[in-house]
C-alpha cells in the first residue's frame, strides 16, 4: 500500500462516506480508488506516488454490509498543503464504481489535526503550571503560609487530665477566649490569637471551670444552635464577661481572618449577648434571664415551704405527733390523736422493765402509726433529706471497645489531623475529607458503613450519616445529642 506517513507530520485528515450497491470488501474499495484516480491528476498528486513519498498516509476504510448494500467511511491522513489536500478530497468524490458495483462517495469534512494538538498543548501546559505552583516551585508567599500554618498547628497545647486544647498563650495571659473545639483553636492561631481554650463539646467540665476561674473570659461561639446551648450552660456553671458570635450559620473554625477579627471586635458584655436560634432567637441574655425569673421564684418558694413542713418539730407539751408519713388525710390524723390521748385500760406484758402504761402506749402507737412517742420527736425527716455518700451516683466507667485493625489504623491516621474517613461494607475507603467539611462531603456518596472523624459527633452529623446507611460513627468526643438513631453505634476515641 505504500509507505506510512509519520503521525507527527500529519496536518489534515480527509473523511468521506460511501455507499455501494453490492457487497464488497476493503481491498475492492482501495483498488477502485487507485484505478479511477490513476492519471487523472499530475504526477505530483498521484495517490500512489504520494503514498510512496510519505506525503499521505495509509488509506483507512470502515465498512458494513446490509441487505445487499455496503456503506462506510474512508479516512486519508495528509501532510500536503491546504490547496493540495482540497484537490485530493475533490478527486476522491469522482470515484463512482467499485468493481462491478456502482458507488457514491461524499466528502464529510477535512479536519485540521493541528487544532486539536494545540488544544491538547494548552490543557497540558495549564496542568503543568498548576502542579508547578503547588509542588515544584511554590512562591515565597505560599511557602510562608505553609510554614506558618504548620507551626501554628504544632503550638496547640493540652491542659489538665481531660486534655483541653489551648493556645500557647493561655497560661501567660489574664484574658482568655473560650471556643468550642480544637479546630477553632487552630484557626485562631493562624490569625495570631493564642490565648484560647476549647470546651471540647457542649458540656462544660468542672475542671475547665477551675482553669478559667481567675481569668477575664470572652466566649467566642459558633453562630448556630450549638453556640446557643454553650451560652446557656455558661450562664449556669461559669463566669463570662464578654460574648462574641460567629455570623449566623457559620462556625468559628470556618472563618477567615477578616471575619474573625470583626467578630472579636464586636464582642459585647454578657447581658447584651443575643441568642441566634430556636424559640429564644433575637433576644438578649438579660431578657432571657428576666423571662425565667418568675418561674424560679415560684419553685424556690415551693421548695422552702415544703422543707419547713418536713423539718418542723412537734411541741413538747402535747402528746400529738404528726409526721409527713402519718399525715396523709385528716381522718387518720384525728384517729391518731384520739388513740394517743386515751388512757390504756389494760397492759400488755413485755419483756422490758418499763412501766405497763408506758409500754402499752408505745406499743399501740408504734403498731398503728409507725412513729415514736411524743417524748422523743422523730428525726426521720432529717435523715431522709440529708444527702449521704451512698446516694451519690457511681462514677461511670469508660467501656472499652475493640475495633478491627483497619478502623484502629484509621483512628490513628486522622487523630490530631482534623480529618474524616468513610468506609463501605467491604472495609474499603470511599471518602476522605476534612472534619469541618464532612457534613457536605457525605452528599457525594450513596452508601457507607463506618465514619471515623477527628471531631465532635453532633446530632446533625448523626442524622446525615444515618441517611447514608452508616451504622458506626467513631469520633473524638460526643456532643449534644437529643435523639440517636437506634441502628447507629457511637464510639469515642477514649473507648478505643
Amino acid at each position: 500500500m505504500g509507505a506510512k506517513t509519520d503521525a507527527s507530520t500529519t496536518k489534515y485528515e480527509i473523511k468521506a462516506s460511501f455507499e455501494i450497491d453490492g457487497v464488497v470488501e476493503k481491498p475492492d474499495i482501495i483498488g477502485g480508488i487507485y484505478g479511477q484516480t490513476d492519471g487523472l491528476l499530475s504526477e505530483n498528486l498521484d495517490i500512489r506516488e504520494l503514498q510512496k513519498t510519505g506525503r499521505i498516509g495509509r488509506i483507512s476504510v470502515e465498512l458494513s454490509s446490509k441487505k445487499g448494500k455496503t456503506t462506510g467511511r474512508i479516512i486519508i491522513p495528509s501532510s500536503l498543503s491546504r490547496m493540495e489536500t482540497a484537490i485530493l478530497a475533490a478527486t476522491l468524490e469522482t470515484v463512482d464504481r467499485v468493481g462491478p458495483c456502482s458507488c457514491s462517495v461524499k466528502l464529510e469534512e477535512i479536519i485540521d489535526v493541528r487544532v486539536s494538538k494545540r488544544q491538547t498543548i494548552v490543557d497540558r501546559a495549564s496542568a503543568i503550571i498548576r502542579e508547578w505552583d503547588q509542588n515544584v516551585s511554590p512562591f515565597s508567599s505560599s511557602i510562608s503560609m505553609a510554614v506558618k500554618k504548620s507551626s501554628k498547628s504544632s503550638q496547640v497545647v493540652s491542659l489538665g487530665d481531660e486534655g483541653f486544647s489551648a493556645g500557647p498563650g493561655f497560661e501567660k495571659q489574664k484574658k482568655t477566649i473560650l471556643v468550642e473545639g480544637r479546630a477553632d483553636v487552630i484557626n485562631l492561631l493562624k490569625f495570631g490569637v493564642n490565648n484560647t481554650v476549647a470546651v471540647n463539646g457542649t458540656s462544660i467540665s468542672p475542671q475547665l471551670i477551675d482553669l478559667i476561674a481567675k481569668k477575664t473570659v470572652t466566649a467566642f461561639l459558633d453562630g448556630d444552635r450549638g453556640g446557643d446551648l454553650i451560652l446557656k450552660e455558661l450562664l449556669q456553671v461559669s463566669h463570662v464577661e464578654f460574648v462574641a458570635r460567629a455570623p449566623k450559620g457559620k462556625e468559628v473554625e470556618d472563618l477567615n481572618e477578616t471575619e474573625t477579627k470583626k467578630s472579636l471586635k464586636e464582642a459585647v458584655p454578657l447581658e447584651k449577648a443575643v441568642f441566634l436560634t430556636g424559640r429564644d432567637a433575637d433576644i438578649t441574655v438579660k431578657e432571657f434571664l428576666d423571662k425565667s425569673k418568675p418561674q424560679k421564684k415560684r419553685l424556690k418558694k415551693f421548695s422552702l415551704s415544703r422543707k419547713e413542713t418536713e423539718v418542723k418539730k412537734p411541741k413538747p407539751t402535747t402528746k400529738k405527733v404528726i409526721t409527713a408519713k402519718t399525715a396523709k388525710t385528716e381522718t387518720v390524723r384525728k384517729d391518731i390523736e384520739q388513740k394517743v390521748t386515751r388512757k390504756p385500760s389494760t397492759t400488755r406484758p413485755t419483756s422490758t422493765t418499763r412501766r405497763p402504761s408506758q409500754a402499752s402506749t408505745r406499743t399501740r402507737y408504734d403498731s398503728r402509726s409507725g412513729s415514736r412517742p411524743s417524748s422523743r420527736p422523730s428525726t426521720r425527716t432529717y435523715d431522709r433529706d440529708r444527702p449521704t455518700t451512698s446516694q451519690r451516683p457511681p462514677r461511670r466507667e469508660i467501656r472499652k471497645v475493640e475495633l478491627p485493625d483497619y478502623l484502629t489504623n484509621a483512628v490513628k491516621e486522622v487523630k490530631t489531623k482534623l480529618e474524616a474517613i468513610v468506609f463501605d461494607e467491604k472495609q474499603k475507603e470511599i471518602l476522605r475529607s476534612s472534619a469541618a467539611k464532612i457534613f457536605e462531603s457525605l452528599e457525594k456518596i450513596e452508601k457507607g458503613s463506618t465514619l471515623v472523624i477527628d471531631g465532635i459527633i453532633t446530632q446533625r452529623l448523626l442524622d446525615r450519616s444515618n441517611g447514608k446507611g452508616i451504622k458506626t460513627v467513631i469520633g473524638a468526643r460526643k456532643g449534644e445529642i437529643s435523639k440517636k438513631p437506634t441502628s447507629l453505634k457511637i464510639i469515642e476515641f477514649k473507648q478505643i
